[in-house]
């Protein structure tokens, strides 16, 4: 018998511990849920309106001088003298002597030609006084018999004519070999190449130089095919064609220059693209900075005007022409858009927005409808929230204290710890309660868990004087469940928070 007992009581009790736990368990509160808000994201925004939109189409292209000279020397000779401007990049005038050839044999052969002129002229003069003597003596002779040509000696005047004629021929051609042995500037320019020397010896169509002129230059620009559509090139007239801003970098400063479309020159075989040259006169005074030849350049050509759309910042614009506004419930939405044109910094919508909508311009990488946002629209921030004396985020107050602080908590427990942080107790309490005693862990668990203000001090004050006063701070509910009563016990220590 003592032997039976001695068995079956050890395996009793393990029972009775194993369902006494199972039932400790089964009946222990469930720590509480609580529901988050969503976050509110802080955007930029701006307010919409129509407006009309002139259409810039971009290019770019290599600065051509319009004007460009080979410089030829027309007769061979020595070179005797060369411009001291006569180098590449240097700068000349009208009228300025470029090269100067060797002289000597152009001056003897116009002294020859000159000479030979002056023979032919007394000649001519000696043939037609002998002409008036045979008509003289003829008229003497044969009164009013009509005499020959030869007789008069016609054909020898005519002969002596021919002859100053061509010695006059002969001394402007010495005289325009004479004045081509110096080579003298068309116009105002600059000097793109150089290739002559005093002392060099250069024959009739050597190139020795190239010169520019500096009145105006031009810029061939490709358009592509969709851009050729916003073109518009049918206007007749110096004052309808299109203007053309060409812009440039130097250091660390952008220049600009004003020109116009000036003519279009048709498509490029190899890459299909509509060349259109663009002329800026006075390169040099157009800006601060001169444009020069072999400049690269950017170029922004006027197109057609788009009327009435909404223009919006490139950045504003997702994937598949979708855009993101605010509601006057302050929720973002996502909206599809027409484009009918954009750049690299703006967008031209015709169709999906309305006036007065409010655009955000803060790039987001996934958007939900619905989500709640806070617009900062056009820089104004928007009005704070309207919030209650007491009411906070994620916090609930029944009469002044926390919706879940037990009954029996005094005022000032729910009062010390008013103010301090929430939400950490609502695992932490249930856990510990359990294990290290009712009057700990209910007051505890209960205060910090639902409460934000009085539920720290009320665990604060149970750590403290949960010896001296184990069920002072049940809360109700646990209470009522506890059929028997427990002496309440005085705590003389003073509290401390």
């Amino acid at each position: 018998m003592n032997l039976l007992l001695k068995i079956i009581l050890p395996v009793l009790v393990l029972m009775g511990s194993a369902f006494a736990a199972k039932k400790m368990l089964e009946s222990s509160p469930e720590a509480g849920r609580r529901s988050f808000p969503p976050p509110v994201q802080s955007v930029e925004a701006t307010k919409l309106d129509t407006t009309d939109y002139q259409i810039l189409l971009q290019s770019r292209g290599t600065v051509e001088p319009t004007n460009a000279t080979t410089l030829v020397p027309e007769v061979a000779g020595s070179v005797v003298s060369v411009s001291e401007n006569l180098v590449p990049g240097g700068r000349f005038a009208a009228g300025d002597v470029l090269v100067e050839l060797d002289k000597r044999d152009f001056e003897i052969a116009l002294t020859q030609a000159t000479a030979q002129l002056a023979q032919a002229r007394a000649a001519l003069q000696q043939e037609r006084a002998q002409a008036e003597v045979a008509a003289r003596d003829w008229a003497s002779l044969r009164g009013n018999t009509k005499a020959s040509a030869l007789t008069l000696r016609e054909p020898q005047v005519a002969a002596a004519l021919a002859n100053v004629r061509s010695a006059t021929a002969q001394v402007a051609r010495a005289q325009l070999d004479f004045d081509r042995a110096v080579l003298v500037a068309p116009y105002d320019g600059l000097v793109l190449e150089a290739d002559v020397d005093v002392g060099q010896f250069v024959n009739r169509g050597t190139a020795i130089g190239r010169i520019y002129s500096v009145a105006a230059v031009d810029v061939r620009l490709p358009i592509s095919n969709r851009q050729v559509d916003w073109l518009d090139l049918e206007s007749e007239g110096a004052s309808n064609k299109p203007p053309v801003i060409l812009k440039a970098s130097i250091g660390a400063t952008q220049h600009t220059w004003a020109g116009y479309i000036e003519r279009v020159e048709g498509f490029d075989a190899a890459t299909q693209q509509l060349n259109v040259i663009a002329r800026v006169y006075d390169p040099e005074e157009a800006s601060s900075m001169p444009l020069r030849v072999g400049q690269y350049v950017n170029a922004e050509i006027a197109g057609k005007t788009l009327n009435d759309v909404f223009v919006i910042p490139r950045q504003a614009l997702r994937a598949n022409d979708e855009v993101i506004t605010v509601t006057p419930e302050s929720t973002l939405e996502r909206q599809l858009v027409s484009v009918a044109w954009g750049d690299t910094d703006q967008v031209a919508v015709t169709e999906g927005l309305q006036v007065g909508s409010v655009l955000v311009t803060t790039p987001l990488s996934s958007v939900v409808n619905g989500s709640p946002a806070r617009a900062i629209i056009d820089g104004v921030e928007p009005p704070p929230a309207a919030r209650g004396g007491d009411r906070r985020s994620g916090s609930r107050t029944e009469g002044g204290r926390p919706a879940g602080a037990g009954a029996g908590a005094p005022a000032s427990e729910r009062g010390n710890g008013e103010g301090r942080g929430a939400g950490r107790g609502e695992g932490r309490g249930e856990g510990r309660g359990e294990g290290r005693g009712e009057g700990r862990g209910e007051g505890r668990g209960e205060g910090r868990g639902e409460g934000q203000g009085p539920a720290r001090g009320e665990g604060q004050r149970d750590r403290g004087d949960s010896n001296n006063r184990p069920a002072a701070s049940r809360s109700e509910s646990d209470a009522s469940a506890t059929s028997a009563k427990e002496p309440t016990l005085v705590n003389t220590n003073q509290d401390r928070t």
